[in-house]
Parts: structure tokens; sequence; C-alpha cells
């Protein structure tokens, strides 16, 4: 723990700084071992927490920071680094970003007496429920380097995964933005330079072109308020896409979607299986696994039958007999899971589970990104073709005059 004090010197002269020390007393030892006479001592831990607690807030730290952070520990661990020492090591090689103030805090609790497990929760790194209770496994079975491995790996594995489907849909929102740009610029430059067809009493100008060019009229008319209202709604956006509850709402509409509902699904099974195998191979209890692996599921429909298939296994069911009952993965899903229950091998099965879903999840959206792309040209296109056609027939209209 960190300590302030106030201490005087044989000279007299009274002295103010901070210390670090395992508790109270040895902070007393020390200062008095270097002829200091303490006068006032104070923890000052829970304001490092709270500078930590203020940066991760801030979103400087990634969750693949966190977890390549997580494999440093496990690999110092694996080459035989005492925990103690090996945290120490971390602190003061991240000593300048909040990672580093984070596992200082750790490495005072840990001289204390703390578990590791109980350390990390209290320093607030937001880190994945599974990585507490993968290191408290590890601290009981005496695995906890592999433990806090397989924590990392899988909170990369879910982090690409998020990134995959970041990726997949900047493309076509990079249509979707353009088409509409292109829509407005044909409404706000082109369309108003027809306009004058309108106060042509001789024309027989057609209803949809009367239609348009009015629409057109009226939006360069209006263009600060539009200016104002697209403003508005791209702050509306980017507030409700930093809502969870209505980013959730969004991906449960999205799920049942034709082809992308399809996809989410896979991709949520696949993370599921991945990260219950994971739980599994590192001692985890199975019901406390099922549990934990349900929590990192998003779509509330899956998440429902998850939760009976774990009041199943309460009740004395096998894993497998419990998904199929509630269908919640494939035959062939079912059958690994019974072949992984029978052979002692269901850890294995699973992440071989999680990989066939994964590269079926990634086909999908393949397929999904491209039936998306002309889609998206295709409204475009007829979006802007409507109004061309609407603006010739206002043209030809002035032709039957002449005629």
């Amino acid at each position: 723990m960190r300590f302030k004090y106030e201490a005087v010197k044989r000279s007299g002269e009274t002295l103010k700084g901070e210390i670090d020390a395992a508790n109270e007393p040895d902070a007393f030892r020390l200062l008095q071992s270097q002829d200091l006479t303490p006068v006032r001592l104070s923890a000052v831990a829970a304001a490092g927490n709270s500078v930590l607690d203020r940066n991760i807030s801030t979103g400087r730290v990634s969750t693949r920071d966190k977890a390549v952070i997580i494999r440093e520990l496990a690999t110092l661990l694996a080459a035989g680094v005492p925990l103690a020492e090996a945290v120490d090591s971390i602190a003061e090689a991240h000593a300048a970003d909040p990672l580093g103030v984070a596992f200082r805090a750790i490495h005072n609790q840990l001289r204390g007496g703390t578990q590791l497990s109980v350390a990390l929760r209290s320093t607030k790194l937001d880190l994945p429920d599974f990585v507490y209770q993968l290191v408290a496994a590890g601290e009981l079975t005496g695995r906890l380097a592999p433990g806090l491995h397989s924590g990392a790996n899988q909170m990369e594995y879910e982090e690409t995964m998020r990134q995959e489907i970041r990726n997949a849909l900047i493309y076509p929102a990079i249509l979707v933005f353009a088409g509409i740009a292109a829509v407005l610029l044909v409404f706000i430059v082109v369309v108003p330079k027809f306009a004058s067809l309108l106060r042509n009493a001789k024309a027989n100008v057609p209803e949809i072109s009367v239609i348009v060019l009015k629409a057109g009229l009226f939006v360069k008319t209006n263009l600060s308020w539009f200016g104002l209202g697209g403003a508005a709604l791209v702050m509306s956006v980017i507030i409700a896409a930093a809502n969870p509850r209505i980013r959730m709402q969004v991906f449960e509409l999205a799920a049942k979607v034709p082809i992308l509902g399809d996809w989410l699904l896979e991709a949520e099974i696949g993370r599921w299986a991945a990260m219950l195998g994971t739980l599994l191979e590192n001692r985890v209890p199975i019901v406390r696994a099922m549990e934990l692996a349900e929590g990192s599921v998003a779509l509330s429909s899956l998440r429902q039958k998850l939760s009976l298939a774990v009041k199943d296994l309460r009740a004395g069911k096998k894993l497998a007999d419990a998904l199929a009952v509630h269908g919640t993965v494939s035959a062939m899903g079912q059958n690994l899971v019974r072949v992984g229950e029978r052979s002692g091998e269901l850890p294995t099965m699973l992440r071989t589970l999680a990989g066939l879903y994964e590269t079926s999840s990634r086909a999908r959206m393949k397929r999904f990104v491209i039936l998306l792309e002309p889609i998206t040209i295709l409204l475009i296109g007829s979006a802007i073709g409507f109004i061309m056609v609407a603006i010739m027939l206002a043209i030809t209209s002035l032709s039957n005059i002449a005629l």
C-alpha cells in the first residue's frame, strides 16, 4: 500500500511525502530506518484506485491492451517468476499508463496477503467475469498461468469477433451515407434549377414532377434547418450508440433479419462454445461455467435457452440432452457435446464446435456483405433515377406545348 507521511529529521526539519509499505507498522519501521520520526501517516491506496477509475472510464485502455497485459503476467508466471515479483515487474514496465497504476495497486494488495482474483476485482479494471473465475480456479488448482493464458485468449477472440463485425459493416455504411449525400446534392443543386417550370401556366407538368420539384425547392429554401436537423440526427445516433440498452435493442432487431440474423446467431453460439470450453479446461465446475458463458451472450433468445439448459443441468441432466431439449445448437453440435461427455474430452469438443460455428458465421458474414452492396447501390440508383425521370418528364411537358 502507499502511505502519505509527515516526519521530523534529527535536525528538527519537517518532511512530507509518500512511501510504499505492506502495512502501517512496516511504513513506520521504514521511515525510522531512514532516521525519520513519523508524526502523521495515512493510507492513500484509494486515491490510486480513483486515478485508475478515471483513466479506465475515459476509454484509454482497450480490451486488446488488457488481454496483452494478462498474457504478459501469464508468461512471467509460466517462466517461474513469483507472483508478487511478476506483478511488480509489470507495474514498473507500465508505470506511465493506467494499467501500470492498476498493477501497482494489485502488488500492494498481494503484499498484504490478498489473493490475485480479489485484487484484480478491487482495481476495477473492468475485465470480463470469466477472467476472474479463471484466476480463482487457477489459484485453487495450481494452474494460474494456464488460466491467465486462457483468459487472454478468450478476450482476444471476443475482440476479434467484434472487430470483424465492425469491419464488415464499414463499406455498406459508407455506401449508404454516400447515397444519401448524392440524393441531397441532386435536390439542392439540380432540382431547383427546373423549379421555374412550376410557374409556367401553359406547361402540363406531371404530378410526379410537381412533387419532386416542390420537394427540391423546399429543401433549398430551408437548407439551414435541414442542416441543423441532420446534425441533430447524427448526434442522436451517436448518443444512442453509446447507450448499451439501445444497442441491445438494435442487435435484437438485427438478429431477426434474414441472413444477418443467422450470421449473428452463429457468431454468438461460437463465442459461447469457445468460452465454455475454456472454462471447463481450467476446471471451473460445469454449472458455474455455463452461467459465466451464458452471461457473455448478447442475444436474449439464445440466452433464455441457455438459462433453461443451466436449470436442467442442476436437475441432473447431461449437457448434450439439455442443449437438445431447448434447441440451442444444431444436431451436429449436440453430437459433439455428447461425444465429449462420454469420452471426457468435453472442452476439446466444445472448442471444435466453436471453430465450426466461427467458420460458418464468417461465411454468412461474407454472403451478407456481398448481397448488401448491390442492394444498397440499387436503392440509391433508384432514388436518383426517380428524381431524374421526374425532371425529364417536366422538361418534355414543355415540348408538348410547343407542338
